[in-house]
């Protein structure tokens, strides 16, 4: 006797018996996991090579991820500096930290820091919405820009006087998950990450200048966020939490740097900051080893062959970033290190080495376009540069660069590579100094050495007892030799 079902139930069985048939497709199914060897000591021929292919592995991924993520964590090292209420370079999130003179011996947050402008400095959260810049009227300021970088140090604007000339305007720095309707009159800025640091330069041509207009120029720069800006009404940026991660104490960098802990410190900042477009692949295979956003990084966890494998990737990763900060440039011209084409700084692309040297030698300079720097690493007899010798730096009439605004000359202590004390306050001479002295030929001898050169005190860089270098920048340069590196500044001649 035949049995009969309902037709519900015949439908059913015919989608059970659908789904128990393997599925007819000419693509695999998507791969979602990655496969992570564990592996401890042993004698097993088999295991020994498991051990030994994990600690190569883990090597690998880590100084890749080392590499990546250097400028990222000394952007976060920099920020927990600002972002803590007791430390003295203050700033909450989101708002400006004014600095109300040039930096000086004092000066820490980072190194290489200019000393003939006013630094104003923001750490930057763009994951809720965006945050509006307003820049006032300049009053046709020589030179200011508000470098806006991403949470990896990259440059994405500029918005300064080469780029929008002399203000006001306001412009809205957008983050990458924002997906609103800006309104009119706000200019979009896209941030590519959801953190960031913008640096503003306002540039000062004398003391007189400085009072008179730059401070009041430079406190008109603000930040808000889009809603506060909406609202029309008086914005007060809240202090983050006291135990808000970001304001969490990281240390010095040398100690930071040869850590495990590290990649922590890289893990949240990546959480942060998120992927950069394009770079999805590498954030995964960067998970082989613990690395990304919402892992926690453990080093008290690892085994044995991931531990041995990261320990010598940081070792050599911090070599490997040193060692780049000091051929970041690699064309030598008169002892000084000089732009080229194929070696970017400010803006890097997926150059992730070069960015990681960049930003231990002198994190948040700057793309060409705003201005072209040289160091000065030595003599003319190819000997390194030392503040127990004297020196003499001699342009010629026609020997000084082609500027729209002006060039500058700054000395940094080594291995710091930063201002240092010295009895007459002065690190940095430049072209708009009324008080140099030139020759009656119209050249121009910078005078470099410890104690006073008599009759030549306006033209002393004073310097320090041990190694030290130069730094020339040409702000707003003008002539393409600069840029490919066929002109640097006179040799670095010692006065014996």
């Amino acid at each position: 006797m035949a049995v009969r079902y309902p037709a519900f139930a015949l439908l059913g069985l015919a989608t059970l018996a659908a789904a128990a048939e393997p599925a007819q497709s000419i693509q695999p199914p998507a791969v979602t996991s990655i496969r992570v060897d564990r592996a401890e000591p042993s004698d097993k021929p088999a295991y020994k090579a498991l051990y030994r292919a994990r600690v190569l592995d883990a090597y690998s991924l880590g100084v890749q991820a080392y590499v990546y993520g250097w400028p990222a964590v000394e952007n976060r090292r920099v920020c927990s500096r600002l972002l803590d209420p007791q430390y003295r370079q203050h700033a909450p999130l989101n708002s400006f930290r004014h600095e109300s003179a040039p930096a000086d011996e004092h000066y820490d947050l980072f190194v290489t820091p200019n000393a003939d402008l006013l630094y104003s400095e923001a750490c930057l959260d763009l994951s809720r919405e965006p945050v509006v810049l307003h820049v006032p009227d300049t009053q046709g300021m020589r030179y200011w820009t508000a470098q806006v970088t991403d949470a990896y140090t990259e440059t994405v604007a500029n918005i300064s006087k080469r780029s929008v000339r002399n203000g006001p305007g306001d412009y809205a720095l957008v983050g990458p998950g924002w997906k609103g309707t800006l309104p009119k009159g706000l200019t979009a800025v896209p941030v590519d990450t959801n953190s960031g640091f913008l640096l503003l330069r306002t540039f000062f041509e004398d003391s007189a200048d400085l009072q008179r207009r730059t401070r009041v120029v430079q406190q008109g720069f603000s930040l808000k966020p889009l809603s506060a800006y909406l609202s029309g009404k008086p914005w007060q940026t809240p202090e983050l939490p006291a135990d808000d991660r970001r304001r969490a104490a990281l240390g010095e960098q040398q100690a930071l740097s040869s850590s495990l802990e590290f990649f922590g410190v890289l893990n949240q900042a990546m959480a942060d900051a998120g992927p950069r477009p394009g770079e999805e692949a590498l954030w995964a295979s960067f998970r082989r080893i613990g690395v990304g956003p919402g892992l926690a990084f453990d080093p008290a966890r690892l085994d044995s062959a991931t531990r041995e494998g990261l320990q010598k990737a940081v070792a050599d990763g911090w070599q490997l970033v040193q060692d780049r900060s000091m051929t970041a440039r690699t064309k030598l011209v008169n002892g000084w290190g000089v732009p080229q084409l194929d070696q970017p700084v400010g803006a890097f692309g997926y150059d992730y080495l070069q960015r990681a040297g960049v930003a231990h030698r002198g994190i948040y300079s700057n793309t060409a376009d705003e201005y072209a720097a040289m160091a000065g690493v030595l003599d003319t007899e190819g000997r390194p540069l030392d503040g127990r010798q004297r020196y003499v730096l001699h342009f010629a009439k026609d020997a000084f660069p082609k500027v729209q605004a002006y060039w500058g000359l700054t000395i940094y202590q080594l291995p710091q590579r930063l201002l240092y004390p010295n009895a007459a306050g002065r690190w940095t001479i430049n072209s708009i100094d009324h008080g140099l002295q030139y020759n009656p030929d119209g050249s121009l001898d910078i005078y470099i050495q410890r104690e006073a050169p008599a009759g030549h005190e306006a033209n002393w860089l004073p310097s320090p007892d041990g190694g030290f270098q130069l730094i020339f920048r040409a702000y707003r340069a003008q002539d393409p030799a600069i840029f490919r590196g066929d002109w640097a500044p006179p040799a670095i001649r010692r006065i014996d």
